[in-house]
């Protein structure tokens, strides 16, 4: 009886066993072939994910790549000689209404291996078209913002008696991201370049040293050695800059700058002014700056207009320019004009502007339809993040761009 227990029970832990044994095979093929799909999904992933990244920096370096291919042929003519007409624009805060603040002719020889800065006082005078105008408005300045641009630069050609092969114009937030890709103080720097109060001579030195400031940056920021150009650097400032030239004939004029050694030779750049008044050279000094500025101007800040400098203090400045980005955002052509001024700029905190950045670059892009703009706007956005080491931001840019070629 005992034994026929124990057979009995062998026979039932052989089929426990069997079963279990069975079980586990089966469940091994499972997880086999699960591990297996797994794998392959997985791969298949990877390998997506991988062309993804793969087109989207595709997109980036072509970007880079055709706009330093553009071509720069007769950049400087049979004479050897580009004049370009750079105007500082004084329009802010998303306003599309601006006058010629800043008026600077440059003249590059490269066969003379020379340059010449011609400044042109904003306050001289100029016809204006149409009537009604007030004895003070007939002024170049004025020209621009009454007439247009164009009818702006025939005044300042007539007055420099000859005429421009390129246009450089830079407006107010554009010129604030210059100065901080230059690594210069931002405030300071402009008060520098707006200050006339305290000089005898007013406009004119004012206008003088915006000249001595393009030729400080010209010795100091171009390299002799164009084995240290940075291309994305130089995009990103070209960038900051509304020309007709191409970015390649940027380069070509960079290279041609760079042959001169200016740093060592600052004699080659020859300041003048036209109608010619006696000013006198004053040094832009960085470290300097706020020291400068209170010497200059304490003493006749009761003199200085309540709207020279805003009449308010600069948070409560920053705080109103928060306050009409905000309110603008759903509208859309406020949202163009923000974009194309580069409104953010004007933010003094970074992380501020970089989310403001950001969110009217989304807002600007739902207004193009051609997918290729796009990709390129965003190609630059991604270029500018990633030069300036806003990792988090690039990659939101590229989120976006993934998106796009998804699409």
């Amino acid at each position: 009886m005992e034994q026929e227990i124990k057979k009995k029970d062998f026979r039932i832990k052989r089929w426990v066993l069997l079963v279990f044994a069975v079980v586990l095979v089966g469940l091994g093929a499972w997880l086999t072939v699960r591990a297996a799909v797994f794998f392959v999904s997985w791969k298949q992933e990877k390998v997506a994910h991988e062309v993804l990244e793969q087109q989207i920096q595709e997109v980036i370096d072509n970007r880079l790549t055709a706009q330093e291919a553009a071509e720069a042929t007769d950049t400087f003519g049979d004479d050897g000689i580009v004049r370009i007409l750079f105007i500082g624009l004084d329009s802010r805060s998303g306003s599309a209404v601006g006058h010629c603040d800043a008026i600077q002719f440059v003249e590059i020889d490269k066969n003379k291996e020379t340059v010449n800065i011609t400044a042109v006082p904003r306050g001289t005078y100029s016809p204006l078209p149409g009537s009604g105008h007030l004895p003070s408005d007939y002024y170049v300045s004025n020209a621009c913002e009454i007439g247009g641009l164009d009818y702006g630069i025939e005044q300042i050609e007539k007055i420099l008696g000859q005429k421009a092969d390129y246009v450089a114009m830079i407006g107010f937030s554009e010129a604030l991201g210059v100065f901080r890709l230059l690594k210069l103080p931002t405030t300071e720097t402009l008060q520098w370049l707006r200050l006339r109060q305290s000089y005898a001579i007013g406009e004119p030195q004012r206008a003088h040293n915006h000249s001595t400031f393009l030729k400080q940056l010209l010795v100091k920021f171009v390299p002799d050695n164009t084995s240290s150009f940075d291309v994305a650097w130089e995009y990103l400032l070209y960038q900051l800059v509304e020309t007709d030239l191409s970015f390649g004939q940027a380069q070509e004029i960079i290279t041609e700058l760079s042959a001169m050694n200016l740093s060592e030779q600052p004699e080659k750049i020859i300041l003048s002014m036209k109608p010619a008044y006696l000013v006198f050279d004053i040094s832009y000094d960085p470290e300097h700056l706020e020291d400068y500025l209170s010497a200059r101007l304490d003493p006749v800040s009761d003199r200085i207009p309540e709207g020279a400098y805003t009449g308010i203090s600069e948070p409560e400045a920053q705080q109103k320019l928060m306050d009409l980005i905000n309110a603008g955002l759903e509208d859309t052509e406020f949202v163009k004009l923000a974009f194309e001024q580069k409104i953010w700029l004007q933010l003094d905190d970074e992380g501020t502007r970089e989310t403001v950045h950001f969110a009217v670059l989304e807002k600007y892009l739902e207004q193009v339809s051609d997918t290729d703009e796009v990709k390129n706007l965003l190609a630059d956005y991604v270029l500018e993040m990633e030069l300036d080491g806003q990792t988090a931001w690039a990659e939101a840019g590229r989120n976006l761009l993934a998106k796009e070629i998804n699409d």
